[in-house]
Formats: structure tokens, sequence, C-alpha cells
């Protein structure tokens, strides 16, 4: 039996490949669209920016995301709209870029990307040269040979429809075809050309390290554990009183303490938020993963959980912290083994669990591996049930193993203290009635205070994500964790230990 489909949107890393069917526009009509920036926004939070700057055959992107990952492509254009030759530079916030990557494209296709926004008026541009009202554009990939139809309607002289991977946008121009706005209805994003949004108004910002606002600082930590040292970060509001404190634990596959590499990052989300409401934020790198020493590869959800309780014991000798307001805050086996811990230490003074189980781990496993097997169009459904037993037959980690004999509501049971138990309506990893049966597991014994949010149109990686389907996942058109989570979670924690 294997897991790799089971809680694992933490696994999914940045790959180069996907991120690369990439971007932008040129003259439409015979006249050039002006430079500027696109910028993409979730329920009105910047999550994007992408600067546009057209010439004569010519057109240079420079994209941010989530103010981690930057894309800087220069695209060499054909009369017609198409793509001929494409030098793209990618880098993350505080290291060095990669080498250039030069490419032809070929003949007959745009450049198009999921995650540059302004792809999408190349789409359109393209469109306006073929002259129809509907048709099917070539979109080619800036790294490798993958090529993908785009569908372009149009709807007026000013509106239009673009339809890829799933995602429909609807977009509007000027007269001249140059894109004004774009709007992804299911997935509540929208980007908005701006003539008044220097890169100076999205800066960069280092994995590990403070906001470029500096609202608060960020310290490396080293906690000793049994046997390896877990390297983590700490987030500090300015204060001179004994803060309360959260503990974030990460899910099921190896993970770094953001629980996932830019521009990807829902624990410097979490914290970021939960610090900005006045709570000191403590989240680690995993054992043998990034700066913690040790070996991964024979750790257990239990070892994890003595993991956790050696950063509660740290963070409780932490002067400038309260011992008794530190909560846990665990994301899928986290949301796990927060209430494993807390069901044996009854100083935790609250947990959240983020699309945590709330069923057996043979049954998570089967209920898991056929909601992605069967929601795969790359799989035909005469093979399905084939796929789905061959996958649960497969060879399993140690970890994995270990998962499966838990009962989580066994654990949840005996939670006594506060708990806000969170998870997206479009998860498909986590079965959605675990949020309940872990409530009122927890709510059998007398806890009066567990409460339940669902958030609509949220994956089990927190993105807003309306399908929630791993092969889907690096399509998405924003990488920030969904602001209604961040937003429930702030909320309740300020509601409690604020």
């Amino acid at each position: 039996m294997s897991l790799k489909r089971i809680l694992c949107a933490a696994s999914l890393l940045w790959i180069g490949a996907p991120l690369g069917q990439a971007d932008a526009s040129a003259s439409v009509r015979g006249a050039q669209c002006p430079d500027a920036a696109f910028v993409t926004l979730d329920a009105g939070r910047v999550v994007a920016a992408d600067w546009v700057e057209y010439r004569p055959g010519k057109v240079h992107t420079f994209q941010i995301l989530t103010q981690s990952r930057v894309v800087d492509a220069t695209i060499d254009l054909r009369p017609d709209q198409t793509a001929a030759h494409s030098s793209v530079v990618l880098s993350i916030a505080g290291q060095p870029p990669d080498p250039p990557k030069e490419r032809d494209l070929g003949a007959g296709a745009i450049y198009w990307s999921d995650f540059i926004s302004s792809s999408v008026m190349q789409a359109v541009a393209r469109a306006v040269v073929l002259n129809q009202d509907r048709v099917e554009i070539p979109g080619a990939s800036l790294y490798t040979d993958t090529r993908g139809n785009i569908l372009v309607e149009r709807i007026d002289a000013t509106d239009w429809k673009v339809t890829y991977h799933n995602k429909r946008y609807l977009v509007l121009t000027d007269t001249q075809g140059c894109m004004i706005a774009a709007t992804l209805p299911d997935f509540g994003v929208t980007i908005e050309r701006r003539f008044d949004f220097p890169r100076s108004a999205y800066p960069l910002w280092p994995a590990y390290g403070a906001p470029p606002d500096h609202a608060y600082a960020a310290q490396e930590v080293s906690i000793a554990t049994a046997g390896h040292t877990l390297a983590g970060t700490l987030t500090l509001p300015d204060s001179k009183k004994q803060l309360p404190a959260a503990i974030l634990i990460t899910g099921l596959s190896p993970s770094e303490r953001n629980n996932g590499t830019p521009p990807w990052m829902p624990f410097r989300d979490i914290a970021d938020s939960l610090t900005r409401s006045g709570i000191a934020v403590l989240r680690v790198d995993d054992i043998g993963i990034g700066q913690s020493t040790g070996d991964h590869a024979p750790s257990t959800t239990f070892d994890e959980a003595d993991d956790v309780r050696a950063e509660i014991a740290w963070l409780r000798a932490q002067p400038n912290i309260d011992p008794k307001r530190i909560l846990l805050v665990g994301y899928s086996e986290g949301g796990l083994i927060a209430p494993m811990v807390a069901s044996q230490d009854q100083a935790i003074a609250g947990i959240i669990t983020l699309a945590g189980p709330g069923v057996p781990g043979p049954q998570l496993a089967r209920e898991q591996t056929e909601a992605a097997v069967n929601g795969d169009p790359n799989i035909a459904p005469a093979d399905r049930e084939k796929e789905i037993e061959k996958e649960l037959a497969e060879p399993m980690t140690p970890r994995e193993s270990a998962f499966l004999i838990i009962d989580p509501l066994s654990y949840a049971e005996k939670v006594r203290c506060p708990a806000l138990i969170l998870q997206g309506g479009a998860d498909v990893t986590v079965p959605l009635r675990s949020a309940e049966k872990l409530a009122y597991a927890m709510r059998g014994n007398g806890n009066a205070d567990v409460t339940v949010r669902i958030i609509p149109g949220v994956s089990h990686s927190q993105l807003p994500d309306p399908l929630g389907l791993p092969s889907g996942w690096i399509y998405l058109p924003a990488f920030e964790t969904s602001p209604f989570v961040l937003e429930t979670i702030s909320d309740w924690v300020k509601s409690r230990f604020g």
C-alpha cells in the first residue's frame, strides 16, 4: 500500500518545468500595448505581480510569486504574435539566480504560463490576429517541449473568455485589445493592470526572514532533542510582555519549516498572520530535512510527536514566552499530531487542526487514492480500479506504516483544551467528514470550546482551488494560503489568546 497520494500536499515542491509554460504579450492590431504591471489578487491581497515591457518584436516580463519566486523572461515575437525564442532566469528571494534557460519555441504557438498572468493577454493577441470568435491556440512551454491548447472565445469587442487547465479567465481589454483585467470566478482571483505599481510595492522576502515591512522579528533557533537537533525560525512581535506562542506542525511528507518551497509556503503565511496578531510562532525543519540533523527515513508520526514535545519544552523555557499560553497548529498529519500531544499534555492552551484526518489510516488511504485516481483525466475509466489497487499495494515507508495504525479519534476524545478544526471544502485528500468526526469526539468528554470551520473552494493545500486534485496543483493561479483560512485562524487565536 502506498500513501504517496496521502496528505501529500506538503511534498509538492516547486519544479521549474511546470512553471515554465511561459508568458507575456505584445502589439495587438498593430498598436503596441503600454508597459504595465499585472497584479494578481486573492480576496484583495496581492499574491503575485508581473511587470511587462513591450518592444517591437520582443517582450520582457518580470514575475514575482508570493514575494519569493522570480521569473525573468524575454521572448522574441513574430508579427503573427507567435513565439520564436525565449530566455528565462529563475531565482528565489535571497538566493543566487539559476543560469539562463534558452529555448527555440518552434512554430505556430504562443508562450504560455499558468503562473505568469500577462500570458493571458498574449492568447487574446493571437486570437485577434487570427480574427476568429472561437479558436484553439497552441501554448509552448519555456522549459520543455510541452504544448497545450488554449481556448479563446470572443464575447464582444472588449470581452473575452480564455480557458486552459480547468481555469476560466474572463478577460476585459481596451479597444486596442490590451488586457485591463481578468477574473477567475471559480477561484476568487482577479488580475488587474496597474500603471502605478513599481517593483518596490511588492518587495522580495527571503523564505525564513523577517518581512520587508519589519512588522516583527525573525530569529533562527536550534532545539536539542534526543539524538538530533531541530533548526527553525521563531517570529516575535515587538512586545515587552510575555507572549502567547504557537507551534506549527508539518504534514506527512518530509518538510522544511515552511511546509513547502517558494512560491508555496503555507507555514510562512500562517506565521506571518499570527505574528502580526501578537502571537509568537515557532516553525522547524523536520528531522533530517533542511538544517535539522538526524535521519528522516526511519522517523514515524510518534517520533514527530516527541519532537513537538521538545519544542514545547524549549518554548516554555524562553523568558519572553508565556508557558501557559502555548498552542499547537497542525497541518494534515500535523492535524493528527496536535491532538496526540494535547491529549497527554493538559497544559496546552489550544489546538488548531488544518485538514487533519478524522478517520483511521487504512480507510483514509483507500478513499484518498480513489478520489485521486477517479479524478485524474489521464487515467481511463476502465483502468481506474486496477490503478487504485496497484497504488494501495505499493511498499510503504516506516512513517506511512505507523500512520496507518493510528485512530485519530482515540486521541481527539481526550483533548480538553479549546480547539479549532478547519478544513477546505474542496479537500479531496482528507474526507470532509473528518472535521465533524473530530469535533464530536472532542465534545464527547465535555470539551465545550470546539469550533468547526469549512472554507469553500479551498483544497488540502489551503489554496484557492475548487477542484482540489493533486494532479492540478501546479496549474493554480495563486500560491498564497487562502486569506479566508488565515483570517479564520488569526481571529480564533486572538479571541482566546491575544
